[in-house]
């Protein structure tokens, strides 16, 4: 596990087993500080000024971790690869009291000191290994942590505690205050129900039919783990079965079997393979597993969703944009690379987003002002440019696949996503932050993002962001990594200070990083990257599936950061990258089926340019492998559109009613607004714009919880 080739001691290390004092500091705070612990001699004592006990405790924690996965599953390390193992003890809450606590955050285990409820938490060698188990799923099936998926991941990282841990099939016990009001342990694997009435927070459910449906806790993910904990347990006791066998079954269906978004039903039938693959004799042991989720309520054969869903192609012509190397030109070209206009001659310092029908384009210009275009292709193209954000420098910006929110970054650099509804003309600062498995605790060390895109949702954004632990004497512990930051929900923006945060990669190799994130333009759940090897120096360009967790790489040893974009087909990448005269130019290379792997040589695609979109300019169903959502009254057109002066809204009802038509500027505000009767079947609607200045509006139809919106652009 060591690399002492790569490893820079004792501040810069390798592959080790580095446990840190934070010194009853936290890292949601800027005063965040750590020191390793040391001695002397072998003893590590404990009194007013060291923490050797506890320090020992932690440590013993992650090396007893590190050799079960090593030694029963061949797993080197938590991320497999004989990455570091970080813990850090005496962490304390935001505002300077003890925490109570212990989580996994991506980078590294954390551990509070205790209080009324919990002794110091790193006695606990379940909690421990319960906690580091995160960190291995999030590098297999990388649950994400709400709802069902939530609770199967905190149901795996009970079960590896509990196989870590394996005297009882108790949580927590060493770490429970020894209080008449609190139960002997934190959860129990042989009865969620804790010996406690359901109102407990101490209680969990142990069958479907108790299942909490609620928004609390994710969505449960701490309450329903109950369930496929307690199949667990029955499986592993079963007499054909065993704790050898059971923990097997399990790790491989996290590891081969399970995805992102795997539900309770989706357990069952990888647990059901598993068992299957590896003690095939007979059936005993996937019977077994097959009586245990019975016995729980969980049934069935079929996966619980359509995690691979993939959208229709753009029937668009293809377009490509591009920037001049000295970024003051954005240009317009075809497929072929070759040219068709230059859009922009103010300077370009971000790379272009683009909406999914190429209707609307955004960037930063050299004055740090967003930049809005709206694209009109027939009968000839034409751009009309518009300032969108200037009072406040920017750096980087993205517009949503269907042109309704903009995101932007300020030039001073926080950990603040600015997202504008260009309908309602409302703003959100979104904070960034760490997430981990614990509730109400969160780490602070995100520093700034960098690029922005929008998912095809439009509720999410996916951002790189830079990471940082600073210490004023061990050593800092930097990063980069991909986030998803879920900004919109049930017709609104979510909590910007608490809103629902979840990680691509954590816990990357040392001295490696993640960036400039891409998705693929029909398949949601692939991207494209870079990839950063500080001990190399040499840039990559991987793809990744973020539902199976596979990773593949499109392009080896590429000169620089390759800023890559998919075609209209997914069948190639484009990216930048130097030439051996040094000069940047874009760069093709064809794809294999799985998207994430490259094939053939790349070929030079467009000489002495930079940062890269390739779009088409058709319209499609944005929700995937399924047309428009069938509970809408009605759908709406423009013609013409652009327009000079007046544009005609056709509206295509279901049935009669009466409407609410709109008309809002970019700015969010009202310009035009009136009542109207729908019939169903065709309506027509004149709108005059004469008397609007040029740009581009949103009319928007409302009738009870029906609405629908379509952009005109006014010339």
């Amino acid at each position: 596990m060591f690399n002492s080739s790569a490893s820079n001691m004792p501040g810069d290390p390798v592959g080790v087993i580095v446990t840190l004092d934070a010194g009853n500091t936290s890292p949601e705070n800027q005063n965040f500080d750590y020191n390793f612990v040391t001695s002397n001699s072998t003893t590590f004592s404990s009194n007013a000024t060291s923490n050797g006990a506890n320090a020992v405790s932690a440590h013993w924690n992650s090396i007893k971790s590190y050799d079960y996965f090593l030694n029963t599953h061949g797993r080197n390390s938590i991320d497999g690869v004989g990455g570091n193992i970080i813990s850090f003890i005496n962490v304390s809450e935001g505002n300077g009291t003890s925490m109570e606590n212990a989580y996994w955050n991506g980078a590294a285990m954390w551990y509070g000191s205790g209080g009324s409820t919990f002794k110091k938490l790193a006695r606990g060698l379940d909690v421990g290994g319960h906690e580091m188990t995160h960190g291995v799923i999030e590098k297999t099936a990388n649950l994400v942590y709400q709802n069902e998926s939530g609770a199967l991941n905190e149901s795996f990282a009970d079960i590896f505690g509990v196989m870590i841990d394996r005297d009882d099939w108790e949580i927590g016990e060493d770490v429970m205050q020894d209080l008449p009001s609190l139960p002997n342990a934190l959860r129990n694997m042989q009865d969620p129900h804790n010996g406690v009435s359901s109102n407990s927070p101490w209680w969990q459910p142990r069958t479907v039919s108790e299942q909490y449906t609620g928004s609390q806790d994710n969505g449960g993910v701490h309450i329903n783990s109950g369930i496929p904990n307690w199949a667990y347990y029955k499986f592993a006791s079963n007499a054909n079965v065993g704790l050898e066998k059971a923990e097997k079954v399990f790790y491989k269906a996290l590891k081969d079997y399970l995805v992102k978004s795997s539900q309770f039903v989706d357990l069952r039938i990888a647990v059901l393979q598993a068992a299957n693959d590896l003690y095939p004799a007979g059936n005993t042991v996937a019977n077994a597993a097959a009586t245990a989720f019975d016995q729980v309520g969980i049934f069935g054969s079929s996966p619980g969703g359509n995690y691979l869903g993939n959208l229709s192609t753009n029937p668009g012509t293809d377009y490509v944009l591009c920037v001049t190397n000295n970024f003051q030109n954005l240009e317009l070209r075809n497929g072929t690379g070759g040219l068709i206009t230059t859009l922009y001659t103010g300077g370009v310092i971000s790379r272009p987003s683009v909406t999914d029908n190429g209707g609307q384009i955004v960037f930063i210009n050299a004055a740090k002002e967003m930049i809005y275009i709206d694209m009109v292709y027939t009968p000839t193209i034409q751009a009309t440019v518009n300032v969108l954000i200037d009072n406040v420098p920017l750096r980087n910006g993205a517009i949503s696949k269907d042109g309704f929110f903009v995101a932007a970054l300020t030039e001073t650099e926080n950990n603040l996503i600015y997202v504008l509804d260009l309908f309602n003309g409302t703003q959100e600062p979104f904070e960034l932050y760490n997430p981990t498995y614990s509730t109400g605790q969160i780490t602070g060390d995100v520093r700034y993002a960098d690029v922005l895109e929008f998912d095809y949702s439009g509720e999410y954004i996916m951002y790189d962001a830079f990471n940082e632990l600073s210490s004023s004497s061990s050593g800092d512990i930097s990063y980069w990594d991909i986030g998803f930051l879920r900004f919109w929900e049930n017709s609104g923006f979510t909590d910007p200070t608490n809103a629902f945060i979840s990680k691509l990669f954590n816990g990357l190799p040392e001295k490696t990083s993640v960036g400039n994130p891409t998705f693929s333009k029909n398949s949601p759940y692939i991207i494209a990257f870079d990839f950063y090897d500080e001990k190399t120096g040499q840039n990559d360009i991987y793809g990744a599936n973020t539902e199976t967790g596979d990773v593949g790489l499109i392009v080896q040893n590429n000169g620089a950061f390759g800023w890559s974009n998919y075609n209209r087909l997914d069948n190639s990448l484009v990216y930048e990258g130097p030439n051996q005269a040094g000069v940047t130019n874009i760069y093709r290379r064809s794809l294999n089926s799985d998207k994430i792997t490259g094939q053939n040589n790349e070929t030079q695609f467009i000489a002495d340019r930079q940062l890269v979109v390739w779009y088409a300019n058709g319209n499609r169903s944005l929700n995937v492998s399924a047309g428009e959502p069938a509970n809408s009254l009605f759908s709406l057109s423009a013609t013409p559109n652009p327009t000079f002066s007046t544009t005609w809204l056709n509206v295509e009802s279901k049935g009669a009613a009466s409407a609410q038509l709109s008309v809002v500027n970019l700015l969010g505000a009202t310009v035009q607004n009136r009542e109207i009767q729908l019939v169903e079947g065709k309506n027509q609607y004149e709108i005059n714009l004469a008397q609007l200045p040029a740009g581009a509006y949103f009319v928007r139809l409302l009738s009870g919880n029906s609405s629908a919106t379509v952009k005109v652009v006014k010339q």
